[in-house]
């Protein structure tokens, strides 16, 4: 047996993993310099932001909590 590699696919099931940056510190979006706040507004205005998956999930979820 050797050990797992990184193509085995089961090292991050969740798809977040402890070496990856994570999504929001805070309220403001890691590599994106604004709040969720700021980037629904963005967003709602029709401007481009250029967010993750993740990012995008929260800022849309944001959007339809307020």
């Amino acid at each position: 047996m050797g050990s797992p590699s990184a193509s085995d696919g089961d090292l991050c099931p969740t798809g977040i993993c402890g070496a990856d940056v994570p999504p929001v510190v805070g309220s403001v979006l890691t590599g994106v310099g604004m709040t969720v706040a700021q980037a629904a507004a963005a967003l709602e205005r029709g401007e481009p932001v250029k967010l993750t998956d993740v990012q995008r999930r929260i800022v849309e979820q944001y959007a339809l909590e307020r």
